[in-house]
């Protein structure tokens, strides 16, 4: 078998080299980080570990719970329902698809007025041809529930969770809705149908999603894998006989007749370019957040139930969401009175302390002292993934082919736990 070596040791480097041990290869892993994990990292917070980046993969697709159940990881889903924040008080999301609500007795309509209720309501005596040349979300909901629904319950969604306008936002995201709407005749009738009640559409093993790393880092060990953190990779270079020489921060070598680049964009692109393989390195986004953990006991009645998405900006808030974290993983509330919180912010936003316990206590609408606030982290991710287009990744994957290199992470694959896994398959099957 081949000697193999892994540069990166987020999701995608663990599980190659994961695999690749089982497969017999010999494997070194080298990840600058002085922890593995990447985008799912954990925090310490009054005692408790908790996720400080990626909580949750999509359960869409079902690769991930394979690998979860093969790891003996229990998972579960959230509890809690979202809500949307408007200045005037905090409404539950709809429980239907995209912020669509599948029936006249959802509580999310209640942030409608009388009249844009009624606009609803007719959706039942429309014909299913009206929307049915849609190509937005934004388009298909203004045409069968009026604007006020695309407003106030599907924009705080998709621009929460998608980054994106209805208006802009394509239907291939819930590509069932169209053909569901052929055949019931409404929209709402279509949502109630393609919609998966009871099922959940993310989750993540007991205990928090950095148990996944946990578990897979101690299985490249076991199996043998030379796990090396704080290790930087310098240079990459063609062997003389063959395979590779790969050139690591603490002056040493590692002669390899496999490569397999996991790390962020601008790290694999640098390696490439040293083998003669020169590309742009794709844009990235940032994020910022604060963690709280707090012990005011109102917050223990889940008031925004498992958080909220902003509905409109307000210039007394600036954060643009908020996580309530132990309402949403219950399992971090166990045996301790403490609430964990996180605010979510943009990324030219640098929040001090009393403005995260401020924005926390105007979302949550309780009033949060300052001195309940036990524990507190700030954290910025710079260099966050953004999809690439299929074109590129395919010649990226071509060019580093070419060179014998194997590409793999999500900001060539997209950002998800679940395309990530995916994505491994390539070097691994």
């Amino acid at each position: 078998m081949s000697r193999v070596t892994v540069v990166g040791g987020g999701l995608a480097g663990l599980l190659a080299a994961y695999r690749l041990l089982g497969q017999g290869h010999q494997v070194v892993l080298c990840e600058s980080a002085p922890t593995p994990g990447g985008m799912i990292a954990s925090v310490e917070l009054a005692g408790l570990r908790v996720d400080s980046g990626a909580e949750a993969y999509a359960t869409r697709g079902g690769n991930v719970a394979p690998l979860m159940a093969e790891l003996g990881l229990e998972v579960a889903g959230p509890t809690g329902d979202p809500f949307v924040w408007w200045p005037t008080g905090s409404y539950p999301l709809a429980g239907g698809v995209l912020g669509i609500p599948a029936s006249l007795d959802d509580p999310a309509l209640a942030a409608l007025t009388v009249a844009e209720r009624a606009v609803v309501a007719r959706d039942a005596d429309l014909g299913p041809e009206v929307g049915a040349d849609a190509t937005t979300v934004g388009e298909l909901v203004a045409a069968r529930l009026g604007q006020a629904v695309v407003d106030k319950l599907v924009a705080p969604l998709t621009k929460g969770v998608y980054a994106s306008d209805p208006a802009r936002l394509s239907l291939a995201v819930a590509p069932a809705l169209l053909p569901a709407l052929a055949s019931e005749g409404s929209l709402m009738a279509a949502v109630a149908k393609v919609r998966r009640p009871g099922a959940p559409s993310v989750q993540q093993p007991v205990g928090g999603m950095f148990r996944l790393i946990d578990v897979l880092a101690e299985r490249v060990v076991r199996l043998g894998g030379d796990l090396r953190l704080a290790m930087p990779v310098t240079a990459l270079a063609p062997g003389t006989g063959g395979g590779f020489v790969v050139s690591c921060g603490d002056g040493s070598s590692i002669d390899s007749d496999r490569v397999v680049l996991a790390a962020p964009a601008a790290v694999s692109l640098r390696l490439l370019a040293q083998l003669g393989v020169e590309a742009e390195v794709p844009a990235v986004k940032k994020a910022r957040h604060v963690m709280l953990a707090v012990t005011t006991p109102a917050l223990r009645d889940d008031p925004i139930g498992s958080g909220v998405l902003m509905g409109t900006t307000d210039p007394s808030v600036r954060a643009k969401a908020l996580t309530h974290y132990s309402a949403k993983w219950p399992w971090a509330r166990e045996g301790t009175d403490v609430e964990v919180l996180r605010v979510s912010y943009p990324e030219h936003v640098f929040p001090t302390r009393g403005d995260a316990v401020a924005d926390a206590s105007a979302l949550t609408g309780v009033d949060i002292d300052d001195a309940d606030v036990v524990g507190l982290a700030s954290l910025g991710w710079e260099s966050m993934p953004v999809r690439i287009a299929p074109a590129t990744r395919d010649h990226l994957l071509q060019a580093a082919a070419g060179v014998g290199v194997e590409l793999v992470g999500a900001w060539l694959d997209g950002n998800g736990i679940s395309t990530v896994v995916a994505g491994v398959e390539r070097v691994t099957r």
